[in-house]
This record gives C-alpha cells, structure tokens and sequence, in this order.
C-alpha cells in the first residue's frame, strides 16, 4: 500500500498553531483528570480519564472559540499495516482540526513508565515510538506527532536521562536525524523534549516527547 507524503502545506498550520492547540488540549484534560490519575492505572485508564476532561473542555463556554473547530479521536484505529477488524492497532489520542480538508490530525501515543514492568524500552520500541519512525502506520502522512509518557515511579530526571541513554545506543531502530533537545510549546507542560527521525517513506518526522507526573498525589 502507497503511504502518503506529508501535505506541505500542513506544515505551516501545525508551526503557527496546530501544535500549540494540540498541547494546551492534552494539558487541559491532564490538568483536569489529575485528581483521578495514580501510579496503578493502566494506560488506557490514564488516557480514557484524560480524553473525559478534553470532552468536557470542548463544551466549556470558558473555552475559547478557536477550539470550536477542534474533535478528539479516543483510541483510534490505524490503517496502512495490512491489519483488519480487532487486529487493528490503535492510537491513544488524536486531535483533529476541521479548519481545512484533508483535515490535519495531531497524533499522541501514550506509553506508561515505571521502574517494573514498563521500562524506557517499551516507549521506544515496537508499540511506541518505532512505529513513528517506521513511517508505515503511526502518523504515516504527518510532519510530526507526539509520544506521552506516564510516569509511574521516580520523577522527571530518572526518565530523561533513560530517554537519552536509549537514544544513544547502536542499533536502537530509531533512525534519529536530530538528538533529543529540550523544548517549550505552551508553559504548562515544562517538561518537554523534542526529536526528528528518518522515515522509510523518505520524509523525516518531529516527535515531542511530553512527559506527565501519574504518581500519587500528597495530601
């Protein structure tokens, strides 16, 4: 199946406001969802309380009217890897934006983090990052996408420094093209990095990498 190449023109939309938007959705809804959110949550549960709140904010008259003309796509199905029905993978969020056709959409592929079980192996690997990289299904036809990671246990600096020593290794299957760097898009998600990977398709791809606190809150 012939994937299709970024439209270029989407990557002016995504740099002047698509991805600012995108980011202040997924803020919101964590913001929001963080009182329900601890470290024994599944991943699906984490996103589905998330989502919950990104809803909510849509209907919020408070919510400013640029977000009218946003939707929230809730584990969503991917197309392109030869999979039907059930077998299908899916995406955690994606935002679409009806502004222009074909509409862009902002892909975020959510990941837990936590020193048992969940290691920075499973971010990068096969069902998360990889897949971005591989340009065959996650984000086939898009600039750029973000991956999110729940952390469960430790805190920002362990997961940064376990992101950064995977990006290092030989033969870690992620096509890298620009290191891992810090990076702000909106104040409210400060802990923020960003990376540009190769694709086979031949068109490069940005991923963000956002990284959100799910450890239990202190009362």
């Amino acid at each position: 199946m012939t994937q299709r190449q970024p439209d270029p023109n989407w990557i002016a939309t995504y740099d002047s406001f698509f991805r600012r938007d995108a980011h202040q959705l997924l803020a919101w809804g964590y913001e929001d969802a963080r009182t329900n959110i601890n470290p024994t949550l599944e991943e699906t549960e984490i996103t589905g309380f998330i989502a919950e709140k990104i809803d909510k904010r849509f209907d919020d008259p408070d919510t400013p009217s640029r977000f009218d003309r946003y939707y929230l796509g809730e584990d969503k199905p991917i197309t392109g890897e030869g999979r039907t029905g059930k077998s299908r993978r899916r995406l955690d969020l994606v935002i679409e934006w009806s502004g222009c056709k074909p509409r862009p959409k902002y892909v975020f592929e959510a990941k837990r983090l936590r020193k048992q079980g969940y290691p920075i192996s499973k971010y990068t690997g096969e069902d998360g990052l990889q897949p971005f990289v591989a340009g065959t299904s996650y984000a086939a036809q898009y600039p750029e996408a973000a991956m999110i990671g729940y952390i469960q246990s430790d805190n920002y600096e362990y997961w940064i420094r376990e992101l950064t020593r995977k990006f290092t290794e030989s033969n870690n299957g992620l096509s890298i093209i620009k290191e891992l760097t810090q990076v702000e898009v909106i104040a409210s998600l400060p802990n923020e990095l960003v990376s540009q990977h190769d694709r086979s398709t031949g068109s490069p791809i940005t991923v963000y990498h956002i990284l959100l606190d799910c450890s239990e809150i202190s009362i």
